[in-house]
Formats: C-alpha cells, sequence, structure tokens
C-alpha cells in the first residue's frame, strides 16, 4: 500500500500538461486550455481538452475525463497503484510502501508479482550476454554480426539465455522470486523432476509496454537443429500481444515528430532501421496487425507506412493489414521492397541516407500500391481485372470519411481506366453488404439490450431532475464567488443551500441528493468549497460528473469583446441574476412535480381529506408567484 501522504505528495507535484504531454506530443495551447486529437478514439479535429488550472482531461467527442493518475492508467492500461508509481518516477517522488510477503503480493496484485519477475529476467538476461564469456562468445558476437553497436543493443537491452537449462529459473528463486510468478510469466517451466527455462540457448528481445515496463519477451534461437526458431512469451496478466507493440516505447517520440509510423514484421528489421536512422519504427511482434495495435500508434499520428517483403505472403499480409488501418480511419502508404529482401538487409545494403531517400521515394498510396499489382498480374486477363478491381472497392468502402471514399474513387478510376461511376456504385454495394451484415447482427443484440434495459427500469429524466442536475453544476463552477445584492453580500453555496432549506426542498434523485449531502459535509468542515476533492474523487460515477460540470468545450477570449464588440451571453457578467434563476426553476418544478403527485393520490381516492385539498391550493399559489417571479425577472 502507498501510504496517504505520498499520494498526497504525487497529487501536489503534478502538472497534468506535463504528463499528458509525455503522450501525446501535439497537444498545444489555446486560450488557458491545452488541446489534442483523443487518444482514446479517433478524430481529426482536436476535442481532447487539458485544464491545467482544474487538473482534468475532457474529451468532448467520446466523453473520456479525469485526472492525470485516470490518464496514466487509462493509457498504460494500468492499475491505480501503478499509475502512482510512474508519477512517482516522473516527479522523483520516493515511494516507501509497507514490506509485503510473498502471499501478500500474489494474494494483493499478481500483476505486480509477474512485472517484478519480468524485470529481474531483464536484467539476469543482460547481465549474462555482457558479463559471462558464453554470452560474449554466442550472443554479442550473433548480435555484432547482424551489424548492431554496441550502443543499439544497450538501448533495446538485448540480452542472452545461456545454455544451462535452468539457469534463470534458479537463479530467480535463489533470490527470493516465487516459482509461481516464474511459470505464470511463461519464463520457466516446472514439473516433479525439477525446472527448465523456456528461452534457454537464445537471444533475447525483450517487449516493452508503452511506458517502457516489461512485459514479455522474444527468443531467438542460434542452434539450427532447435525447432522454433522464435519463441515468445505467452500471453499472461500483464501481456497480450494484440495490445503491443515492439519498439513503441523507443519510437513514440519519433512517430509524434515525424507524424508517421513505419510498421515492419520482426524484431531485427525494427532494430536496423532505428540505427539506420529511421527511428519512428514498430513491429506487430510476429502476430498479424490488430485493431487495438493501429489505435496505439492512433495516438501519436493517424499516418501508417508498412513495409513488407517483396515475396506473396507478404503481399498478403499488406492486403489485410491496409483495410484494417483503414477502417479505423487513418491514412495508409505501403513500401515493398526488392524480392529477397526486407527491411532488415536493405538498411545494411545501403547507406543511412541512401536508404532514407528509398522509403521515401518508394512510399505509394494503398490505390496506387493496389493499381500496380493489379496492372502487372491481370493486365490481359478481364476476370481477374475485375476481381482486383472489386478488391479495391473493398477496400475503399472501409473507409469511414464519405468524402474520402468519393475522393479515392476519383483517383482509382483514372488508375484503373475505370469509370467514376462505376467505381462509387461497387463502393455502394459493399456499404449496402456490411449495413445487411450489421442488421442481421444486431438483431439479438438489440433484444438483449431491451431486455436488460428493463431489467434495470431506469428512471426517466425529468425537469426536476434536470434543475437539480443545474444546481449542483453551479454550486461546483461558483460555491466560493461572492452574489451582491441589494442588502447583503453572501457566497454561492450560502445562498443556495438556504434557499433549499427554507422551502424544504430535498433532491429526488438520488445520486444528486448523494453529491449534495456529501457537498454541504465539506462545506460545514471546510468552510470553502474544494473542487479537487470531487475531481479526485475515489467514487469515478461522482468524478465523471464533476468533471462534466467545470469542463468547457468552447472558451471566449477575454479580448473578443473589446476588438469585435461582440457580447456574449456570459452566465458569470450577471450571476445574481443566473443563480436566482436557477433556484426559482427547481422550485418551480419542485412544486409542479408535488402538485403531479398529489392530483394523481386525489384521482385515487374516493374522498380526499381537507389536508390534501388545503396543501393542493397552498402549492398552487406558490406556483403563480414563484412563476410571476421568474417572468418578471427573466422574461
Amino acid at each position: 500500500m502507498i501510504p496517504k501522504e505520498t499520494v498526497d505528495k504525487i497529487f501536489d507535484s503534478i502538472k497534468i500538461e506535463e504528463v499528458i504531454t509525455d503522450y501525446l506530443p501535439d497537444l498545444k495551447k489555446r486560450g488557458t486550455n491545452y488541446w489534442a486529437c483523443c487518444p482514446f478514439h479517433n478524430e481529426k479535429t482536436p476535442s481532447f481538452s487539458v485544464s491545467p488550472t482544474k487538473g482534468i482531461y475532457k474529451c468532448f467527442g467520446c466523453g473520456a475525463g479525469g485526472n492525470a493518475v485516470n490518464f496514466v492508467m487509462e493509457i498504460g492500461s494500468l492499475s491505480y497503484p501503478e499509475a502512482l508509481k510512474e508519477l512517482a518516477l516522473k516527479y522523483n517522488i520516493e515511494i516507501k510502501e509497507k514490506e509485503l510477503t510473498p502471499e501478500q503480493i500474489d494474494k494483493e496484485n499478481k500483476r505486480d508479482g509477474i512485472y517484478l519477475i519480468s524485470s529481474y529476467a531483464n536484467k539476469f538476461f543482460q547481465e549474462q550476454l555482457w558479463e559471462t564469456e558464453e554470452g560474449k562468445i554466442i550472443g554479442l558476437s550473433y548480435f555484432k554480426q547482424r551489424g548492431y553497436s554496441e550502443e543499439t543493443i544497450k538501448k533495446f537491452q538485448l540480452g542472452f539465455s545461456p545454455k544451462q537449462k535452468d539457469a534463470l529459473s534458479k537463479q530467480a528463486i535463489k533470490n527470493l522470486y516465487q516459482k509461481e510468478f516464474l511459470e505464470e510469466s511463461g519464463l520457466s517451466f516446472f514439473n516433479e523432476r525439477g525446472c527448465a527455462d523456456r528461452f534457454k540457448e537464445r537471444v533475447i528481445f525483450p517487449i516493452h509496454n508503452y511506458s517502457g515496463k516489461v512485459l514479455g519477451f522474444g527468443g531467438r534461437a542460434l542452434d539450427p537443429k532447435n525447432k522454433a526458431k522464435y519463441l515468445n512469451s505467452p500471453e499472461n496478466p500483464i501481456y497480450n500481444k494484440s495490445k503491443v507493440l515492439y519498439g513503441l516505447y523507443f519510437a513514440k517520440l519519433a512517430i509524434g515528430r515525424r507524424d508517421n509510423c513505419f510498421i515492419v514484421e520482426g524484431y531485427t528489421d525494427v532494430i536496423s532501421m532505428y540505427q539506420a536512422g529511421v527511428e519512428n519504427v514498430v513491429s506487430a511482434s510476429g502476430t498479424a496487425l490488430s485493431t487495438e495495435q493501429i489505435n496505439l500508434i492512433g495516438r501519436l499520428t493517424k499516418n501508417i507506412t508498412l513495409l513488407f517483403d517483396g515475396d506473396e505472403a507478404g503481399l498478403r499480409a499488406s492486403f489485410k493489414s491496409i483495410d484494417l488501418i483503414l477502417r479505423e480511419g487513418m491514412n495508409v502508404k505501403v513500401v515493398m521492397f526488392p524480392e529477397g529482401e526486407d527491411p532488415d538487409s536493405y538498411s545494411k545494403m545501403l547507406s543511412q541516407e541512401d536508404f532514407i531517400n528509398y522509403l521515401s521515394e518508394n512510399s505509394k498510396d494503398f490505390i496506387q500500391y493496389k493499381s500496380e499489382l493489379l496492372n502487372k498480374n491481370s493486365k490481359n486477363d478481364p476476370a481477374k481485372r475485375v476481381k482486383h478491381i472489386k478488391d479495391i472497392a473493398r477496400s475503399i468502402s472501409v473507409i469511414p470519411d464519405r468524402l474520402l471514399r468519393s475522393e479515392y474513387c476519383k483517383v482509382s478510376s483514372s488508375l484503373l481506366d475505370v469509370s467514376e461511376q462505376d467505381l462509387l456504385r461497387e463502393v455502394s454495394l459493399f456499404l449496402q453488404e456490411k449495413k445487411k451484415v450489421k442488421f442481421i447482427h444486431s438483431k439479438t443484440s438489440q433484444q438483449n439490450k431491451i431486455a436488460a434495459e428493463i431489467e434495470k427500469k431506469p428512471v426517466k429524466t425529468n425537469l426536476l431532475e434536470v434543475c437539480e442536475k443545474e444546481i449542483l453544476r453551479l454550486l461546483f463552477n461558483y460555491g466560493n464567488e461572492i452574489l451582491e445584492f441589494e442588502d447583503e453580500k453572501i457566497n454561492v453555496s450560502e445562498y443556495i443551500m438556504g434557499e433549499l432549506h427554507n422551502d424544504n426542498i430535498t433532491f429526488s434523485n438520488s445520486f444528486y441528493k448523494q453529491i449534495m449531502n456529501e457537498y454541504k459535509q465539506k462545506i460545514l468542515e471546510k468552510k470553502m468549497f474544494n473542487l479537487n476533492h470531487f475531481l479526485n474523487h475515489e467514487n469515478s460515477e461522482i468524478q465523471q460528473l464533476s468533471i462534466s460540470f467545470v469542463s468547457k468545450k468552447h472558451e471566449i477570449s477575454k479580448k473578443w469583446e473589446d476588438i469585435h464588440h461582440i457580447f456574449t451571453g456570459d452566465e458569470t457578467k450577471n450571476l445574481e441574476l443566473t443563480i436566482e434563476k436557477a433556484v426559482l426553476s427547481l422550485k418551480q418544478a419542485f412544486i409542479k412535480n408535488e402538485i403531479e403527485q398529489i392530483n394523481k393520490r386525489i384521482s385515487d381516492e374516493e374522498d380526499p381529506s381537507i389536508i390534501i385539498i388545503t396543501k393542493l391550493t397552498k402549492l398552487n399559489k406558490a406556483l403563480v408567484i414563484i412563476n410571476k417571479l421568474l417572468g418578471r425577472n427573466f422574461n
């Protein structure tokens, strides 16, 4: 457990714009806030806002919001303690945790145990490479034969696992690491005869997450007799292959700066290209490119360039990846290498300058790339031509942006020697096909949704709840502001609380009532409203509502009125009027709700009591007064 004093120190040290800039290099200041394209969904126009003064972020596109700790948790797939540790490291804050027994570690957080053993294994493999004779003779010489400099080897933390079948396992157990974590991480196998290392007699490529923690390993066998040339860590609580990109930790800054990401096939391709000066490069770690991996890149750039071998397998892989990238609303180009070459071999064949020029000169838009293949492979075969044209139309159809689809049809028609109308019609057919499939699949899910909604029995939002929410919004934004009426000065919190207390009004919505009660309690304790208490609330629903209250999608410059003489309806210009209107509106909605309940009760009873009739009469008179006040002051 992290002590509360340390947690408070971390929160006090955090500058949210500094934290988020580490992950979103394109974060730009506009007015008092910072803006960028949201890392949690695909968009072309920035709707992701960061407020340094409030210490929060809010996306007005997908609704994501929170503080710096929430952001680090979400973007790095980390737990709350892991995110705090990440931020403590950034701000050089020492965390002194209570010492836990192995049993407590296992019970509290299995992920922590696997992170620890992965970090230990990473150090072990590097020590074996640099400090043992076996490592130097076999592992280091292999890396140097591939042309890697010592600087590159150390940067990517490459290592070596010795021939001894249980070297890592025995050393880890000797250092009091648990067998369970060794086994769970996939580093070791255990049976009644003893243990064995998964990666024995292999050179090691550690796999890092977005923030640099080791998640798993890739190992390449150097013995030709070994059946499996490459071996990877199995999936476990911290390692999911489809959500990780090899090299992203080292490439992320270059990807942001160059607004492009190269994707290659293997570990060695990444390292060779990085050493050749192309640092914005990653690999899918031996798996087919996934939507999650594309979205990881989408946090940094909307432009992807695929680098594939010139063989048949490379062509098939490129076609699948192109459609996947387009479907996520991103731009894709392709570079093909001469037959028999790959990014690793070709980067060594050419000088650094020539290799970078080759990538630039041979980078082709997916339409141009597919069209050239079409002309090359099916020039005199009408059936093949039609098949390839349909394939291009299918790729265009997955692009989410309608105008972009239209533009690609225009470009493709001239390249393919097909009329634009025919191509548009073919794209339209694919779109209709997808809609049909979606409709069929959505029927069952729609029925399930309806059933779930019935089960939840949601309360329909009414005018009274809207007014209650508005009162909370005003309290959160202006609770400590001073209102100046003719005969008195009073802060917003006191005024609203007093008005509601005098008329015995309590909130009808249980969630809003819970927040209001907590608000009152905090006011009684501190005499002033502390917004940070709610922005960092342990209840995520309260936190998200608080963020939505204080987040503004559009900011109006303070100089706007002076320069343009255009006056905006800013609620703070006459805060007294804003607050008074909100309170009267709540009272009006409250009285209407009471009247509705009494009328319903009267209709259900044969002989309603005089008390009920009298109450109804009073409420109707009160409503008339409220209506006059609202009409007089605000119409």
